[in-house]
């Protein structure tokens, strides 16, 4: 699975040809709220006009975030994809199991479920009751309005959403899905504080990171990506170690720390997460 995720508004050709160029890992054909209600139907059309584009066999994976399942534009969205040609959906305000149920009726390979409500937090043993739910992903600044949170200015900033990470990690686990991905990250110049939460959330078992600008890649990338300084530990400890045993050694130095027995199991089981995702 893919380790950041690029919204971007369907209806915007520039913007969509820019995300088609970028390093991002996945790019979110966004129908919903990055476009304004008069633009849908050419959004839609415009979905078409992007898979076009998009070089066959290699680029970012290409996801559409569809209208939630409750307004009038849920159906027509699906109607005009042609589902065949794109990585999968994103439910936005997920709480309906249906939605899942009609988007795996038109043919979606893989679903990944926008938890931006209380009520979707709490019904996710029905929502990903089925073979296209692959991941979850954290909407902070909807999830954050449905709470209440009006004396933060960001939702980054409440401890109660960083509670709520954690426990959609681990429902991610118990759901048997990949880690999930983390909400935006809404100051677009501030590199160090989209550092720092990026490296919060990954520290927490985030295995991704929705982003709303083309500039935030680079650090998303080195933070969850396969290049990310924790996986490169990881690869060094196992191999460090693994050629410490073939000289009867049962213990090795990597990077100024001693490695065992149980530090090599979970570097094994980082790997192996990431190998799990990637399938």
């Amino acid at each position: 699975m893919a380790a950041t995720y690029l919204f971007v508004p369907a209806h915007d050709d520039r913007k969509v040809e820019r995300a088609l160029a970028s390093e991002v890992d996945a790019v979110l054909l966004d129908l919903e709220d990055s476009v304004p209600e008069a633009e849908k139907g050419q959004a839609r059309a415009a979905v078409a006009r992007a898979l076009d584009r998009a070089r066959a066999g290699g680029g970012p994976e290409l996801w559409v975030r569809v209208n939630e399942l409750a307004g009038p534009c849920f159906a027509p969205d699906l109607d005009a994809i042609d589902w065949s040609r794109v990585t999968g959906a994103v439910v936005p305000k997920a709480e309906d199991p249906d939605a899942v149920r009609r988007l795996q009726a038109v043919g979606v390979r893989q679903v990944i479920l926008l938890i931006e409500s209380v009520r979707g937090l709490t019904n996710l043993d029905h929502l990903a009751d089925g073979r296209v739910v692959v991941r979850l992903a954290l909407g902070t600044w909807d999830l954050s309005l449905d709470l209440g949170l009006v004396a933060v200015d960001d939702p980054d900033d409440s401890e109660l959403i960083w509670q709520i990470r954690g426990q959609v990690v681990i429902e991610s686990r118990r759901l048997g899905l990949v880690p999930p991905v983390d909400g935006i990250y809404a100051r677009l110049h501030d590199d160090e504080g989209l550092r720092r939460a990026c490296e919060r959330a990954a520290r927490m078992g985030f295995g991704a990171k929705l982003l709303v600008h083309p500039a935030q890649i680079p650090v998303a990338r080195q933070v969850f990506g396969s290049g990310s300084d924790r996986l490169e530990l990881a690869r060094e400890i196992v191999a460090a170690y693994d050629a410490a045993v073939a000289a009867g050694h049962g213990a090795v130095r990597v990077r100024d720390r001693v490695v065992d027995r149980p530090m090599v199991a979970r570097a094994r089981a980082l790997l192996a997460r990431w190998e799990e995702a990637g399938r």
